[in-house]
């Protein structure tokens, strides 16, 4: 299963503080659980869950149910942005965000050059319709 990008920022947050303690990081350049507060993550997590969810349930998937999944978590993850004043995700985040959201769909059997060609869009601009980050 594709690792959530919510895992990889606590594990970041973690290695942060456990550099911080041992004296290998000052704590004015550990920045990472400001970036990522534990109610941030949480509001992520929910959004995987549905998304994770909604894509396991698929079984033959048509290329509409495929672009549904897409643009709703890709609109769940635009609300959570505007909600932090467009702050949640910057340019780094957008690459991971976009990376899980391909490999969740690819991880359950969907082609996603071939629907990509099928619709005339570059596989790395499936979510551009609908992202507001």
């Amino acid at each position: 299963m594709a690792i959530r990008p919510s895992s990889e920022w606590r594990d970041g947050t973690a290695e942060e503080a456990r550099l911080v303690a041992v004296g290998a990081l000052e704590q004015e350049f550990a920045v990472m659980e400001g970036l990522f507060p534990p109610d941030l993550l949480q509001r992520f997590d929910e959004i995987f869950d549905v998304f994770e969810r909604d894509v396991a349930g698929l079984s033959v998937p048509t290329d509409g149910e495929v672009l549904s999944l897409i643009r709703n978590v890709v609109y769940a993850l635009n609300a959570l942005n505007e909600d932090c004043d467009s702050d949640a995700i910057a340019t780094g985040e957008r690459t991971v965000l976009c990376d899980y959201i391909d490999r969740t769909i690819s991880e359950a059997g969907v082609d996603l050059d071939v629907l990509s060609a099928r619709h005339g869009v570059p596989r790395e601009d499936l979510t551009d319709e609908w992202r507001t980050w």
